[in-house]
């Protein structure tokens, strides 16, 4: 089970409440962050030395000339999204592949979904090009049983965030995941109401589904 969505959206809130009900309901779970936010792991000496130069101090891409080298050149672009996607799926296989080998449930804060769209959205990708990469990753990644998308204004998650680049680094993103829900099969959450609502209702999905297995 994975919450995604766009940064101030109550993911992480949503993904703990939910593990604390399941837990308490005698249900193995386990909760995992599975955000990209430089961590890189097999790739990180690499990334070490090209920081200081590309980034120039910025910890938002966007706010870098990072993103016009990488939007401007194939080459780059190509061995950005190698960077990131292999070292994702590496982490990926240890953090949560392994809680679900061992026959725990797993409640992922961030996913794939996440990555994918940030990746989108630098590199100026299509819908169906999202897609196909989507698709791609999930070929080899654990396929989430049920993903949640926590939607909510970007207007709103902006003043629930004070280290947003800006609006539209929101709303392009909003618009994005919106278009992937229904080609994911995500389950839409209302992020404006009450997060204890939510996760009672992300719950009942939940059960549903274990019963179904």
């Amino acid at each position: 089970m994975c919450f995604v969505g766009i940064d101030g959206s109550g993911k992480s809130t949503l993904a703990r409440s939910l593990t604390t009900i399941i837990e308490q309901r005698g249900v193995k779970c386990r909760y995992v962050w599975m955000g990209f936010n430089d961590s890189f792991t097999i790739f990180r000496p690499v990334v070490a030395a090209a920081k200081g130069s590309v980034f120039r101090g910025s910890r938002h891409m966007e706010e870098s000339r990072t993103k016009g080298m990488v939007v401007k050149s194939p080459v780059l672009s190509t061995i950005y999204q190698y960077l990131v996607l292999t070292d994702y799926i590496f982490q990926s296989s240890i953090r949560v592949g392994l809680p679900l080998a061992m026959g725990r449930n797993v409640i992922c804060d961030r996913y794939i979904y996440d990555l994918i769209v940030a990746v989108a959205v630098l590199l100026d990708f299509s819908v169906d090009r999202t897609m196909a990469l989507l698709d791609r990753c999930l070929a080899v990644l654990p396929k989430p049983d049920l993903v949640f998308l926590v939607d909510l204004p970007e207007e709103l998650a902006l003043q629930r965030k004070d280290d947003v680049v800006s609006l539209d680094f929101l709303s392009v993103r909003r618009d994005l995941y919106l278009q992937m829900a229904p080609q994911c099969g995500m389950t839409i959450l209302d992020g404006t109401r009450d997060p204890g609502e939510l996760a009672q209702l992300a719950a009942s999905e939940v059960f549903q589904d274990l019963a179904g297995d």
